[in-house]
């Protein structure tokens, strides 16, 4: 079958990059909101003033009114009351004041929240969140750190659901180690509730009776696909910085000890599509010989919301980085570079040379637009990629990761690796481009591990300047073009193209003043400020007395 040049990273030259539309920190909060039954309300009326980022997470739920402000007059409130948010036992007393729980509708929610960390094991709950002071049925939460947004939240009375996503990390704070280390000293020795870092939450109304364990919207989406996840248990992690991360609804079998599911929730409809891409990708995958146990399985997949939502197993493994040696002979290394060769050699397909060459220099045309290179340096990527329209040898598409850094990567219990988060992923993504994004994401750390603290410098060691690892990137290289079929003549062009892309990716990332110091950018001008560099030479020389086949 012919591939075109608008099949050719299909899923990325859909969405036109736009500077600083991902920024670190510019997140939609209200973690909690992933546990409530459904997650769009018409009317939602929060007591007490929200932080900036719930209240982007509230507002994309629904119609926000904020009550109870000593600051301002209290709002009219009409109708009924489908999300009630209390902040506080301040904000508990203004809301029976004010009759707003017996406001809520037939559907309605309420979620209580008490600054402050929660208590001990044994100890009673904080004043107005026992169950008893809330509408209909109610859960009391574990919501975690003890201040600020909530980034994992879990039923109180499920220890082993605590415990697991505590190993697994995603607890999380929002402060700096040495700022949540004084507040830590501080709860230790002058709190009642001495070295807890998680605070106590209360979710009830109307809206929970007959309410399955799990969300309702994640229950219903289940069943759909045919799996039933009646008596199941749950967890919210809602870490990260970027808008663009997704919320993980952890999932364990009624009586499992620890989870065996994850469910991925899009933050808004904006990144619906990256999930969504996710989810085709990994359907896909199954049928592929190589993924056996190294991709998860997909269970089901829809939407809710506006949102996308993926569920899919959990695979089993520790971070890459808990047991990476950091050197030119990592096993784990080989294995990931290998296995990213292996989905290449059984994914590619021929197809015209010109038709790669098209596809790149789109991409030229946007890195023109984003970045305002000088006319020499457009000049010179012009040049290479230009360069493939007379090559006559194919080049080969091949099924793409996407964003292969050791950050997405788990090794199992034998040592193989696993590659998460497909939501870049490329039916026709091209070759080379995983590989080389993995390898430099490794070599990142490597570098700052030997004192390089600038990553872009880091990097550069090893992509561009001799060393044993740079020696193993150019062994990786030589396997991979001779299994997948990568004309010799495409490397280069490939290679530029590969960190011409991630330009692009990480524009969305920077603001308008940044665009200049960004890490791919300023790679893409080392190599044409020097492509006689060590490393260069030998990936553009391949595969000239080069042993494809050396480990």
């Amino acid at each position: 079958m012919n591939v075109s040049s608008d099949e050719i990273l299909a899923v990325t030259m859909a969405t036109e990059p736009v500077v600083g539309s991902n920024r670190r920190g510019e997140m939609a909060g209200a973690g909690w909101l992933y546990a409530l039954p459904r997650l769009d309300h018409h009317r939602i009326v929060c007591v007490g003033a929200p932080s900036a980022a719930t209240l982007a997470g509230l507002r994309r739920a629904g119609e926000v009114t904020v009550a109870g402000r000593r600051d301002r007059p209290d709002p009219a409130i009409d109708g009924s009351i489908d999300l009630l948010v209390i902040q506080g036992r301040g904000g508990l007393a203004y809301a029976r004041e004010r009759a707003l729980l017996e406001r809520l509708g037939p559907e309605g929610i309420v979620y209580l929240e008490t600054p402050g960390p929660g208590p001990a094991a044994g100890q009673a709950e904080p004043s107005g969140q026992r169950s008893g002071a809330l509408p209909g049925p109610a859960i009391i939460l574990d919501v975690s750190p003890f201040y600020g947004e909530a980034r994992a939240v879990v039923p109180a009375a499920d220890r082993a659901m605590s415990d697991a996503v505590r190993k697994m990390g995603l607890e999380g704070t929002i402060l700096h180690k040495a700022q949540f280390a004084r507040i830590e000293r501080w709860v230790t020795a002058r709190s009642p509730w001495r070295g807890l870092t998680r605070r106590r939450a209360a979710l009830g109304g109307p809206g929970l009776v007959g309410a399955p364990t799990v969300p309702r919207y994640i229950h219903e989406l289940a069943a759909a696909s045919g799996r039933d996840l009646t008596g199941w248990r749950w967890a919210v992690a809602a870490r990260g910085d970027y808008d663009s991360q997704k919320v993980l609804v952890l999932l364990a079998a009624r009586g499992a000890p620890a989870p065996t599911g994850m469910v991925k929730v899009t933050r808004s409809a904006a990144h619906a599509g990256r999930l969504r891409n996710e989810a085709d990708a990994l359907r896909r995958l199954q049928d592929l010989a190589p993924s056996a146990g190294r991709v998860p399985v997909p269970w089901f997949a829809g939407d809710h919301a506006e949102r996308a939502v993926l569920g899919a197993s959990l695979m089993a493994g520790v971070p890459f980085a808990a047991r990476a040696t950091w050197s030119a002979d990592d096993p784990a290394l080989a294995d990931a570079l290998g296995w990213l060769t292996d989905l290449a050699t059984v994914t590619a397909r021929p197809v015209p040379a010109r038709e790669v060459g098209a596809t790149l220099l789109r991409l030229l045309e946007r890195y023109a637009r984003i970045q305002a290179p000088d006319s020499d340096e457009l000049a010179a990527l012009r040049h290479r990629f230009q360069s493939l329209a007379d090559l006559p040898d194919a080049i080969p598409v091949v099924m793409q990761h996407g964003d292969p850094g050791t950050w997405n990567l788990l090794l199992d219990p034998t040592g193989r690796t696993v590659f998460l988060d497909w939501e870049a992923a490329e039916t026709n993504g091209l070759p080379l481009w995983d590989l080389l994004y993995l390898f430099r994401s490794y070599a990142v750390t490597v570098g700052r591990r030997s004192g390089v603290r600038d990553r872009s410098e880091a990097a550069a060691r090893h992509l561009l300047g001799a060393s044993p690892l740079a020696d193993r990137l150019v062994d990786a290289v030589a396997t991979y073009v001779r299994r997948v079929g990568v004309p010799a003549a495409a490397i280069e062009p490939l290679v530029y193209g590969c960190w011409l892309h991630r330009s692009l990716k990480e524009a969305t990332r920077l603001g308008p003043g940044q665009l200049a110091s960004g890490q791919f950018v300023g790679l893409v001008r080392r190599m044409l400020a020097d492509p006689a560099a060590p490393t260069l030479a030998k990936l553009f020389a391949l595969p000239a007395d080069v042993d494809g086949d050396r480990p």
